[in-house]
């Protein structure tokens, strides 16, 4: 299945980062076909991380906002 939106560049370190916590959080994502995390980046600034869901491990983050 693709994904809808294009990725967004994140440092390489920052997006395993994310992607960690995402997979220890699955269940708050289940089933959610786009949903947000919070967390810090790298740079320790607050941000949301919007990422389309497309099962455990299989996320496109197409988005992230300062908080």
């Amino acid at each position: 299945m693709k994904f809808i939106y294009n990725a967004f560049v994140l440092n390489h370190i920052e997006y395993a980062k994310i992607y960690s916590e995402i997979n220890t959080n699955y269940s708050k994502y289940k089933n959610k076909p786009f949903a947000v995390h919070a967390s810090y980046g790298i740079d320790n600034r607050p941000y949301w991380y919007y990422f389309e869901n497309h099962g455990y491990n299989e996320y496109n983050i197409y988005m992230r906002i300062e908080m």
